[in-house]
């Protein structure tokens, strides 16, 4: 008697699903360690492990736990739930990698200092201290950029620049998934100012398909604000008829 291609389906995912839930979770540290990706003390299994500490291009995650959902494996994507905590915040999400070469992170939380991402990034925090907070439902990368944002981040207690540092306050930027202007592939998320922010900011940060960033925004002064920012604005322009000034700031990531 034949046996039907489902039933073998089923069998092989069901022995890769058991491979996976026994083998070491030292496996990760040999196979992504030529990715660089370095994981310090692996413990428990590939399917759900912990570690002490993980650290890629210069960032490090403390102590990690992850587990791999079974389900997802059956529809052909590798799903893991993670929750990391350092001595200075925490970064909990889903993270989701399809076939197709795109990574989903679903339910990302996170908050960490400026200085923690600073390796990464190419220039925009650099210089800069402050505190990042993240509350993201859903965001989409295509080769470790992203293409689809649904989520809030939040700067807080800004100091900066490194050769003439002010406090600024906090500001947030939301995404709400939509292209930017319409044109595929730019996001666009929304620039606003936090109660405590001297600067009165409304505008726009752009992300675009090349890896590029752009700020357009409208700047003001708030009563709070001290002389030194005041002073500096005036290189802006003149101000409108609400005491606001172009702003445009643009880079690569």
């Amino acid at each position: 008697m034949k046996l039907p291609w489902r039933w073998i389906a089923v069998g092989a995912v069901a022995y890769l699903i058991f491979l996976v839930a026994t083998a070491p979770a030292t496996l990760l540290t040999r196979r992504l360690a030529s990715q660089g990706v370095v994981i310090a003390e692996a413990s428990g299994s590939v399917w759900s492990g912990r570690a002490a500490a993980i650290q890629y291009r210069g960032f490090t995650l403390g102590a990690t736990q992850w587990r791999i959902n079974a389900a997802a494996l059956l529809l052909g994507r590798l799903t893991l739930e993670f929750k990391s905590k350092r001595d200075d915040g925490f970064v909990n999400a889903t993270v989701s990698a399809r076939l197709s070469g795109k990574l989903h992170i679903s339910d990302l939380r996170a908050a960490l200092p400026l200085s923690a991402i600073g390796s990464m990034s190419s220039g925009m925090v650099r210089g800069w201290q402050g505190n990042l907070q993240a509350q993201v439902a859903e965001l989409v990368l295509v080769q470790g950029w992203p293409v689809y944002l649904r989520g809030t981040i939040d700067a807080t207690e800004l100091v900066g620049p490194a050769s003439q540092p002010a406090s600024i306050g906090g500001y947030s930027v939301s995404f709400d998934g939509s292209d930017a202007n319409g044109t595929a592939g730019e996001l666009q998320g929304q620039l606003s100012s936090r109660d405590n922010a001297p600067l009165d900011v409304a505008g726009f940060l752009r992300l675009q398909p090349n890896r590029q960033y752009v700020i357009d925004a409208q700047v003001g002064t708030r009563t709070n604000a001290p002389e030194q920012i005041r002073k500096a604005l005036e290189y802006l322009g003149p101000p409108d008829a609400q005491g606001r000034r172009p702003l445009s700031v643009s880079g690569s990531l």
